[in-house]
C-alpha cells in the first residue's frame, strides 16, 4: 500500500488464491490446401507469409458461413462428365459420372478443402484455422515444389490456438508426396510438442470398394516419422453425403461429350437430380477432427475417439472383416491404422483409437498422447509467469500448489485412472527431489510430474463357465 498521509479509512485487497493454470483448447485443427478465393472480410487479400509465394496467413473460422466469406465455396474447376444409358424397354434413364482426365467411372475428385471443413463442422467441430496455399484454378499449375512446407509450418505456428494438423487436401498431389509431407508434419508436431497430426491412408482406387493390402503397406512404408505417436491414421474412405459441386450455368458438366446446356430442360433437371444424389467418397480425417472436438467438449481430451458414429456418412467405402482389421490394428511395424467399420444394427463406427506408435506401451493410444500434449501445453504456458522469480522454497511451493490444483481438476473430471488423487498423480519440485544446488546456481527450476492416464478398454474378454445346480 502507498504511504498514508491523509487521515481516513483505506481498503487493501489481498489475493486469496495463487496463480492458476488455464486449460487451453484441445481440438482446433489447421486445414491446409486450396480455396476458391483468399480474402479478408473487408475484401482485401490475405497476406502471404513467404513474400511472393502462395502460402497465406492462417485465418480462424467458426462456421461455414464465415469460411465462405473468406474463402468461397466448393471447387467447380473440374469437368464432370456424365454418361447416359437408356433402357430400351422401359426407356428409363441411368446416369454415370466420369472423370474427363482418365475416363474411369466415378473417379471425379474435386478439391477437398471445402468438404473437409464442412464435415469437420458437421461432426461437432467448433473452430478451425485455414491455411490457403492457392486458389482452385492454381492446383493444376502448381507443382509439389509450391507446397513450401517450411512456410506452411510457420503459418501453423501463427495459429495460436491450433492443436491438430490436417493436410487432407494435399492428398491430390499423390500418395508419395502426401506421405512425405505427413512424415514431416508429424516430426514437426513432436518438435513443437503441442500439435497432433491426423492422416489418411490413400486408396489406390478411391472409389473401389475392395480391400487392397497394398494401400496399408504403402502407408507404412512411406510414413516414417521419428516420433510416430504424434499422428494417427484412418482407413478406409467414407461414402459421404457430400455431393458434386457444379457451376450455376452447368458449364463444367458434359453429357456424353456434349455441353449440358445444349440439351433439353428435362434432361438438365434429370442430371441435376443425379448430381444431387451422387456422393463423393471422402478421406476420413476431417470427420475425425470433428469427432475429436465433439468428444473433447462433451467429456474431455482423455476420451478415446472411438466407438462413435461419424455424421454425414452413408458408410465406409471398403467393408472390413475382423481378420483384415487385425493387421490394421496390430502390426510388426507399430504403425497402427484405425479402421472405420459398419456393423449390423449399429451403423458406421470408428473402430480404432491408436496412434502410429502402436508398439509403444506409453504412447499407443490417441487419447493418452493428446492428453499429455494438452497438459504439457497448459502447464508450460502457466510456468512462464515464474521466469526470473526467486528460485527458492516459497516459489517451489507456489508452483507445486498450482500444478496440483490443475491436476486435481483433471482428476475430478475423470482424466486419470487412479481412484484417489495420490494414486493418480505426483508433483515433485525442489532441492533433493528434482534439483541439486548446482541446478539452482545455474538458474534451473526442474519440475517432475507423474500421472496415470485413462486407457481405453480395447479388448473386452468375457469368461463363462457352468456350475452344477444346487
Amino acid at each position: 500500500m502507498a504511504q498514508l498521509k491523509t487521515p481516513g479509512v483505506y481498503v487493501e485487497e489481498k489475493n486469496s488464491f495463487g496463480t492458476s493454470i488455464v486449460a487451453n483448447a484441445t481440438a482446433v485443427p489447421v486445414f491446409i490446401g486450396f480455396t476458391e478465393k483468399i480474402n479478408q472480410l473487408n475484401g482485401e487479400d490475405i497476406n502471404n507469409i513467404n513474400g511472393s509465394g502462395n502460402v497465406k496467413e492462417p485465418v480462424l473460422v467458426r462456421s461455414m458461413l464465415e469460411y465462405e466469406q473468406h474463402f468461397g465455396k466448393a471447387d467447380t474447376t473440374g469437368s464432370i462428365a456424365i454418361s447416359e444409358k437408356v433402357d430400351p424397354k422401359t426407356k428409363a434413364k441411368t446416369f454415370y459420372a466420369k472423370n474427363v482426365k482418365d475416363g474411369v467411372t466415378g473417379t471425379y475428385e474435386p478439391g477437398l478443402m471445402y468438404p473437409s471443413v464442412a464435415n469437420f463442422f458437421g461432426n461437432g467441430g467448433g473452430s478451425c484455422y485455414i491455411v490457403s496455399i492457392g486458389e482452385y484454378d492454381q492446383f493444376t499449375s502448381l507443382t509439389k515444389a509450391a507446397v513450401d512446407m517450411a512456410y506452411i509450418k510457420k503459418a501453423i505456428e501463427m495459429a495460436e490456438q491450433a492443436t491438430l494438423i490436417l493436410p487432407t487436401d494435399l492428398i491430390r498431389f499423390g500418395k508419395l508426396d502426401y506421405y512425405n509431407w505427413g512424415t514431416e508434419l508429424t516430426n514437426f508436431c513432436q518438435e513443437e510438442k503441442k500439435y497432433f497430426c491426423v492422416l489418411d491412408v490413400i486408396q489406390n482406387a478411391a472409389n473401389d470398394p475392395v480391400y487392397d493390402e497394398k494401400d496399408i503397406s504403402n502407408y507404412r512404408k512411406n510414413v516414417t516419422p521419428d516420433f510416430p505417436s504424434y499422428a494417427a491414421a484412418y482407413f478406409p474412405y467414407l461414402k459421404s453425403l457430400t455431393t458434386y459441386a457444379y457451376k450455376d450455368d452447368m458449364s463444367n458438366v458434359t453429357l456424353d461429350g456434349h455441353s449440358i446446356t445444349t440439351t433439353n430442360n428435362s434432361t438438365i433437371e434429370d442430371v441435376k437430380t443425379f448430381l444431387s444424389t451422387n456422393y463423393i467418397n471422402m478421406p476420413p480425417s476431417p470427420f475425425m477432427a470433428g469427432i475429436y472436438s465433439r468428444l473433447d467438449n462433451a467429456t474431455g481430451v482423455w476420451t478415446p475417439p472411438a466407438n462413435t458414429i461419424p455424421a454425414g456418412v452413408i458408410g465406409p467405402l471398403v467393408p472390413l472383416t475382423n481378420k483384415q482389421q487385425e493387421d490394421l490394428n496390430v502390426s510388426n511395424t507399430g504403425k497402427s491404422v484405425n479402421a472405420i467399420r459398419s456393423f449390423t444394427g449399429r451403423g458406421t463406427l470408428v473402430w480404432g483409437a491408436r496412434t502410429n506408435d502402436g508398439n509403444s506401451l506409453d504412447w499407443r493410444y490417441i487419447n493418452v498422447r493428446r492428453l499429455f500434449i494438452s497438459m504439457e501445453t497448459d502447464i508450460s504456458k502457466s510456468l512462464e509467469t515464474f521466469v526470473f522469480k526467486p528460485n527458492v522454497h516459497n516459489t517451489w511451493v507456489e508452483v507445486k500448489t498450482m500444478i496440483e490444483s490443475y491436476l486435481f481438476g483433471l482428476f475430478n473430471d475423470g482424466a486419470f485412472a487412479g481412484t484417489t488423487p495420490a494414486g493418480s498423480y505426483h508433483v515433485l519440485i525442489g532441492v533433493g527431489e528434482t534439483m541439486t544446488d548446482e541446478d539452482v546456481l545455474n538458474g534451473y527450476m526442474r519440475v517432475s510430474i507423474q500421472v496415470a492416464p485413462v486407457r481405453p478398454a480395447e479388448f473386452i474378454v468375457l469368461t463363462f463357465s457352468q456350475m452344477i445346480g444346487q
